[in-house]
């Protein structure tokens, strides 16, 4: 059974959407959970409703200094760090802004590169020696499928993300003798409250064509964000795990009616 009492975990982008699941489900194996987001208010919020083993920091992804003030408020909090959600991205707001090769502006690619990639490049280093002195530690950085394949927009997004899987396997290579692992999420389709409001259309679409019963929630990946930092998951470093309902094994083929010859006699 997952058991991460004792642990001190830090989800960042986690006033809401995939951020404010994963930190429930980690606060509900017992961790301490401190939740990162520029959000101040919606923050405290999630916080309080997720109960008194988690609490919120404000931040800004983009800023290195504020990064840092984070793992030092987390550290002066807690004591340490065992568990890294870097979870925080620009992602569906940028729809209209992250677009082609040519519509995309310049400065709306660095911004994405900085609060996707950048941040997790600095949030990750600056863990990575409080992870050692603890005695380990886990790391989990959020990826998406849009890293290995093209599409007609989100260019900009797609290039961060895949950096970040990148970016995974290097600290998985340069510190698993330290015993921190660092893995990483690629979801498909996640149906959040900021997906629904911003992509007209979207739930009915990716019902349309995945290979499963339902479109993703943000405890599919906190469910996989606790595992990968358990002990039963200590044998899985360097990885990036595709959780999608299987999008990208292909279209959805007819659901099955199966003849009466098919079923089971007693």
């Amino acid at each position: 059974m997952t058991d991460l009492s004792g642990k001190v975990a830090l989800v960042t982008g986690a006033a809401g959407g995939i951020g404010a699941a994963t930190a429930e489900v980690l606060a509900g194996y017992g961790a301490k959970v401190v939740i990162g987001d520029i959000q101040a208010e919606a923050a405290q919020a999630t916080a309080e409703r997720l109960g008194s083993n988690v609490s919120a920091v404000a931040y800004d992804a983009s800023d290195v200094d504020s990064i840092t003030s984070l793992v030092d408020a987390v550290v002066e909090q807690h004591g340490g760090l065992d568990i890294l959600h870097n979870n925080a991205a620009i992602t569906a707001a940028a729809w209209s802004r992250d677009t082609t090769l040519l519509d995309t502006e310049i400065d709306w690619y660095d911004r994405t590169m900085a609060v996707n990639l950048r941040s997790t490049f600095v949030l990750s280093k600056l863990a990575v020696p409080h992870m050692i002195r603890r005695g380990g530690g886990s790391i989990v950085n959020m990826a998406s499928i849009a890293a290995f394949s093209g599409s007609p927009t989100l260019i900009a997004y797609g290039i961060s993300k895949a950096g970040v899987a990148a970016l995974t396997k290097y600290m998985a290579v340069q510190y698993g003798r330290n015993n921190v692992r660092t893995n990483c999420i690629a979801p498909g389709a996640v149906l959040t409250e900021q997906v629904l409001a911003n992509v007209p259309g979207v739930e009915e679409g990716v019902l349309s064509t995945l290979p499963w019963i339902r479109g993703g929630v943000g405890k599919d990946m906190g469910n996989v964000v606790a595992f990968l930092s358990s002990k039963e998951g200590e044998y899985i470093n360097g990885q990036v795990i595709t959780v999608d309902g299987g999008s990208t094994a292909g279209v959805a083929a007819p659901k099955v009616e199966l003849p009466a010859e098919h079923g089971v006699s007693a």
